[in-house]
């Protein structure tokens, strides 16, 4: 009998929340950026593969991730992926599947953590991909934007055991009520992730 991918999620997450809490020192500000109720954004920096478990956690809410195809080739790990919450992208090409899922979920009320920049970065915000800000543009619904500090020190690209280093995660709600190029917005989130990371480096890293 297959386990419902509900109580896989928060079991999950209240076990990632207390280990975090115990061995990561885990500091959440603003939270309460993200909206109780109806379709949200997150985007976020992207560093580590701990940065989708200190999102999933922060959040009140539940939160779906748009995750690299090549996680999902083992069975095993497809299955344990999409009950928490991922859903593949092929990064090579403008997928399809994965934009409609996305607006899926949205039309659906649920919470979307997108990473702009495509890929782990080496400790400092990378270039956004143009397709994540346009995309923002037009479903035009709340967007929060999150700065995760701590998740690089503890564990990079290269390596597999993670360091026991402080993780912090601040939210802030973005104004979307002026219109907005895609450049524009751009350095707008990216200049808020960089402030909302300095911020969380001062409080708890």
């Amino acid at each position: 009998m297959k386990v419902p991918h509900t109580m896989i999620y928060f079991l999950s997450k209240y076990l990632a929340l207390f280990l975090l809490k115990i061995f990561f020192r885990f500091h959440v500000s603003s939270c309460s950026s993200i909206p109780q109720d109806g379709p949200c954004i997150i985007v976020a920096n992207h560093s580590s593969y701990l940065d989708p478990i200190v999102i999933g956690c922060a959040s009140p809410r539940r939160v779906y991730f748009v995750a690299k195809e090549e996680l999902f080739r083992n069975p095993v790990a497809s299955y344990f992926l999409r009950a928490l919450g991922a859903f593949p992208l092929r990064r090579k090409e403008v997928d399809q599947v994965a934009v409609k899922q996305i607006f899926t979920l949205l039309k659906e009320g649920k919470v979307v953590c997108l990473f702009p920049e495509g890929t782990r970065n080496d400790g400092a915000v990378r270039d956004f991909k143009p397709g994540v800000v346009k995309l923002l543009l037009k479903v035009q619904v709340p967007v929060v934007v999150a700065g995760i500090c701590g998740t690089y020190e503890s564990l990079p690209r290269g390596r597999t055991v993670p360091r026991f280093s402080r993780v912090a995660v601040s939210f802030s709600r973005l104004d979307l009520s002026f219109p907005q190029e895609t450049e524009q917005l751009t350095q707008r989130i990216r200049r808020e992730m960089e402030v909302l990371i300095h911020a969380g480096k001062e409080i708890a890293c």
